[in-house]
């Protein structure tokens, strides 16, 4: 499941809890596409309370959204206690070098916001 999280005009807030689904993703991109209507680029917070999967379909949509809008994301905020989000995170700052990507733990939740509202 995803929830949305108002943080500020130029950031998409997100909070993942459990597996998520193809309306989990279709619900994010229209607030993302919302987010980019007036902005040229817009920051990601995601906060990770669990993480039980995506089903097929919501990575397909993820995909089919993210990949033509890469440069559309100027960073991510990825806060969790979930010691190898860390790797995933910097794997994906290398692959994704349009997007400045840093992980944080819960105790530096505070920190994350600050930085992603730069």
């Amino acid at each position: 499941m995803i929830e949305i999280i108002e943080i500020a005009p130029k950031v998409l807030g997100l909070k993942i809890d459990g597996k998520i689904q193809e309306e989990d993703m279709s619900n994010m991109i229209a607030v993302c596409e919302k987010k980019m209507e007036n902005i040229d680029r817009i920051a990601v917070y995601v906060e990770v309370v669990e993480m039980g999967g995506i089903s097929f379909s919501a990575l397909v949509e993820d995909l089919k959204f993210a990949l033509p809008n890469l440069k559309r994301f100027s960073k991510k905020a990825v806060v969790s206690d979930i010691k190898w989000h860390e790797s995933l995170v910097k794997i994906g700052d290398k692959l994704f070098p349009s997007i400045e990507v840093r992980h944080y733990s819960p105790e530096q939740r505070d920190e994350a916001l600050e930085w992603v509202k730069e």
